[in-house]
């Protein structure tokens, strides 16, 4: 049975991004007066289909997924309503349509779900923050920060990872007072020694453990819910704050597993970080433009993260990126355990697969671009032989990698 449902968030989760991802190319075209000819929802064997107009819609065997034939697109025609026969500013709009869904779709999801949980962490200072850190930094309770090293900081996870990526103590603040006045700050951050689990922690919960990290060699599990380290009990800031201060050390974890109380013995790993001890503001009870402006600036954080991986890739740096496929990414769906994780782990997606069809690959809407780019600067259309040729490598290519990442996959999950 847990299988089944597994299976079946997986089809829910890809099967209906690809879907509404299809939906904007649709959508757009129409709206570019461009023929479309066909609609499915699914790949393989027909099981419905119903003709409209001009456009075949059709309900297919293979759930995950679906497509949008044009007019045009693939092969020569002289229709004036061909895809290659409009304005290229329109088969701009209608390529580009794709990512923009992807990106209106995460955007809807994470308002939704702030509006849900009413409960947001600004880049505010809190008067929680130990004075002894405030001084250290030099920085104030109620102020804001807005950027650092001249990037924009988007929520409390950005001020982390900017910080912990740089190769120096020295940062430039760009804060914000309470009476909403900029001004710099140089702040010094030192690197210092922390403990290190290995788990990704959602809320209390274990989301996600690194294979052979000390949580995992412990026989901490995915979905246990934490209820005290070294006998203290808190909410999850509180565990990381311990879990930070015992470089090297044991820990007892007392975990709830399926209605059992556990106790492990965790011996944690010691990893150089350079951290912002500071504490940040927690809002709660926000309007609706707040929900907005906050779940815009998810949305922003996970656009940037995914460019900044997709470029770490690019120099080779891939130690701080996880490539995953199919495989992969359908376990992490699978493992999800409310809605509310659900519909993140749907956003995340959503947002990655955007981009990675933007990439300027021959087969990707991004190819696509390309290719239309090229056209608009030679004053010609590219010959259809030679852009079918250039597709076909691209999805030689795409296939390979897909192979790849799936191997990948599957070795991680047998190790």
């Amino acid at each position: 049975m847990g299988f089944l449902i597994g299976a079946l968030k997986v089809i829910i989760l890809i099967g209906t991004l690809i879907i509404l991802h299809e939906f904007g190319h649709f959508i757009v075209a129409k709206l570019c007066n461009i023929k479309v000819l066909k609609f499915s929802i699914g790949f393989g064997p027909k099981l419905i289909k119903k003709q409209g107009k001009e456009t075949e819609y059709s309900l297919r065997a293979i759930p995950l997924g679906g497509f949008v034939q044009l007019e045009g697109e693939d092969e020569d025609s002289n229709d004036e309503r061909s895809f290659t026969n409009r304005p290229i500013w329109q088969r701009l709009l209608v390529l580009l349509a794709g990512v923009t869904m992807n990106i209106i779709i995460a955007l809807f999801i994470y308002l939704c779900i702030y509006m849900s949980i009413n409960d947001y962490i600004t880049t505010k200072i809190a008067a929680d923050t130990p004075i002894e850190n405030l001084a250290e930094y030099g920085l104030k309770v109620g102020e804001q920060i807005i950027k650092i090293n001249g990037e924009k900081v988007y929520n409390d996870s950005d001020v982390a990872r900017i910080i912990n990526d740089s190769p120096k103590d020295d940062f430039k603040f760009l804060l914000m007072d309470q009476n909403n006045k900029t001004y710099e700050k140089d702040v010094t951050v030192k690197e210092t020694t922390i403990g290190y689990v290995g788990i990704v922690f959602e809320g209390e919960t274990v989301y996600q453990l690194i294979k052979y990290g000390p949580g995992y060699k412990a026989g901490l599990e995915v979905g246990d819910s934490i209820l005290s380290i070294n006998g203290e009990s808190g909410d999850i800031y509180y565990y990381i704050s311990i879990l930070k201060n015992n470089p090297e050390k044991n820990v007892t974890f007392k975990v709830l597993r399926d209605g059992k109380e556990l106790e492990l013995n965790v011996v944690l790993d010691a990893q150089k970080k350079r951290l912002l001890n500071i504490s940040f503001i927690e809002v709660k009870d926000l309007d609706f433009l707040h929900n907005l402006s906050y779940a815009w600036n998810e949305t922003k954080y996970y656009l940037r993260a995914n460019f900044i991986g997709i470029a770490e890739l690019i120099r080779g740096k891939t130690e701080n990126v996880e490539v995953q496929g199919i495989v992969g990414i359908s376990q992490q769906i699978s493992k999800t355990k409310s809605f509310i994780e659900f519909f993140y782990l749907m956003s995340a997606i959503s947002l990655s697969l955007g981009i990675m069809n933007l990439l300027p690959v021959p087969g990707l809407d991004g190819g696509k671009v390309l290719i239309t780019l090229i056209e608009l600067f030679r004053g010609k259309p590219i010959k259809k032989e030679t852009e079918m040729k250039i597709t076909l490598i691209g999805f030689a290519l795409l296939l390979f990698l897909m192979i790849w990442v799936t191997t990948q996959d599957i070795s991680k999950l047998i190790k």
